[in-house]
């Protein structure tokens, strides 16, 4: 059994379908050469961290909450078809109706090519700065364009203060889909879920990942620290737990159907996510699926191993679901790794971005779609809940369900990930300039919170980001 004490390497989330092994963990020359192109972090970063924290975003006074004082507006990239916006116009009435500010950026006001979030404000007066939805852009955006039109890039410094989400399916017939779930589980009499959630981690005796990952994360969130409450007593959740060698592809696939005891409402996962080579013709469709404990070993990795999106069931009951899972390119996968500088031209990981089949199938399923995925785009790393010295630092992800099972909107129950990415860069940022001065300062120090920044800043919102559970009106269990 490899050891799983050793803290000081930066273990990736993710499982080679070429290889049937975990991917690379960062090398000391990676980190030397995101040193020679590292530049200081942006002022919005560094003005965040200083509140590092307090979870706001929105200027004193106004209730995050409270789409009428928030406000809510959808920004399209310039290629959306017609029929996507005719399909989406319910969801847009819904919201119009409880925003104010509403606002619809389209056309001239929407993204245009080579935008970056700070020259879009700007085209409105606008800087990245505490949030005043008076001024023009709402608190709330959902942003709806396909990868490759509007970067990653833009919705993560957007998401610095705003809250953001972004939406985007192969058919019309999906957007439509998801616009009709939301309406209908916000407006139903009777919410479908009740106080209930589950939890599905793997831990495999030859993989230190997982069982890292088990020790450090799902066994405390599961039960408390220290003697401690749990997250899920404290906002009075049931809690039911698969884990290790119960963490098959059945059950998975169990959980989504609702068997034994119902759709949970918030479902989280951890394990790790498939990735695909560029060339290979399945990248698009099963890239960050789950690879769950049926997989038995190194060097061999099958299809009956991994839960992707074709492996929903066409009767699941996913309907008022909302599922946060840990796992590389959950939520999608850039063109060009994050993680490799050594080359003047980065390593090409895609065609093209795109995002991961499984959210896309959970949000749109024609029996009631899930309310919203929270997953990561490219490698989710283990830094993400170590603290400095390697001991577990699960705070953010207790933060973020414990807000989500309080019913706060999910654009505002995540804003815990962006202050702690703008904690993370102004960290680096010091370390590089102490270095640059002559302090010694390791390399593996510098790798580890350049992983963990860019590990928190790459956790996206799939789905509206006004979207929340209906907590109040759950029954028990």
């Amino acid at each position: 059994m490899p050891s799983t004490n050793d803290t000081d390497v930066a273990i990736p989330f993710g499982i080679s379908a070429r290889t049937g092994r975990p991917l690379n963990a960062l090398t000391d020359d990676a980190v030397q050469a995101m040193l020679n192109s590292e530049r200081e972090p942006a002022a919005p970063l560094a003005d965040r961290a200083d509140s590092a924290g307090v979870a706001f975003a929105v200027e004193g006074g106004i209730d995050a909450n409270d789409l009428g004082q928030a406000g809510w507006g959808v920004i399209f990239a310039p290629d959306v078809d017609q029929a996507v916006k005719d399909a989406l116009k319910p969801l847009l009435d819904h919201r119009r109706t409880q925003a104010e500010p509403f606002k619809i950026f389209d056309g001239p006001q929407g993204y245009l090519k080579g935008d970056t979030a700070e020259s879009w404000l700007g085209r409105r007066n606008i800087r990245m700065d505490v949030v005043n939805p008076e001024l023009g852009v709402p608190f709330y955006l959902l942003i709806v364009g396909s990868a490759d039109e509007i970067p990653f890039e833009f919705q993560y410094s957007l998401d610095i203060y705003w809250a953001v989400g972004r939406l985007w399916f192969e058919t019309a017939d999906e957007f439509r889909q998801y616009a009709e779930s939301v309406i209908r589980y916000e407006k139903a009499t009777a919410v479908p879920t009740g106080r209930r959630a589950v939890m599905f981690a793997t831990e495999h005796d030859f993989d230190a990942a997982t069982q890292l990952f088990m020790r450090q994360v799902a066994r405390p969130l599961a039960t408390g620290e220290a003697g401690s409450s749990s997250v899920w007593d404290r906002q009075r959740f049931e809690l039911e737990t698969f884990f290790g060698d119960n963490a098959t592809k059945s059950t998975l696939a169990n959980i989504l159907l609702g068997k034994e005891h119902g759709t949970p409402a918030l479902l989280f996962s951890g394990s790790h996510g498939m990735e695909f080579t560029s060339d290979d013709p399945r990248q698009s469709d099963l890239q960050g699926a789950v690879v769950c404990q049926d997989w038995g070993g190194f060097g061999n990795i099958k299809e009956e191993h991994w839960f992707a999106g074709s492996d929903v069931p066409i009767d699941a009951k996913v309907f008022g679901l909302i599922h946060f899972f840990f796992a590389c390119h959950g939520g999608g996968c850039p063109e060009l790794d994050n993680y490799d500088r050594l080359n003047q031209q980065p390593r090409r990981i895609a065609q093209k971005p795109f995002f991961s089949r499984l959210p896309q199938k959970m949000l749109s399923h024609p029996q009631g779609g899930a309310l919203a995925g929270l997953a990561h785009i490219e490698r989710a790393w283990a830094y993400s809940f170590q603290g400095q010295r390697g001991g577990p630092q699960i705070q953010g992800f207790r933060d973020v369900i414990g807000r989500l099972l309080r019913g706060e909107r999910i654009g505002q129950a995540t804003d815990m990930f962006n202050i702690r990415w703008a904690a993370l860069s102004t960290e680096l940022a010091n370390l590089h300039a102490d270095l640059l001065h002559g302090a010694d300062v390791p390399l593996k120090t510098l790798g580890k919170l350049w992983v963990a920044r860019d590990d928190a800043r790459n956790f996206m919102i799939f789905g509206d980001p006004a979207v929340r559970l209906r907590v109040e009106d759950m029954p028990q269990g």
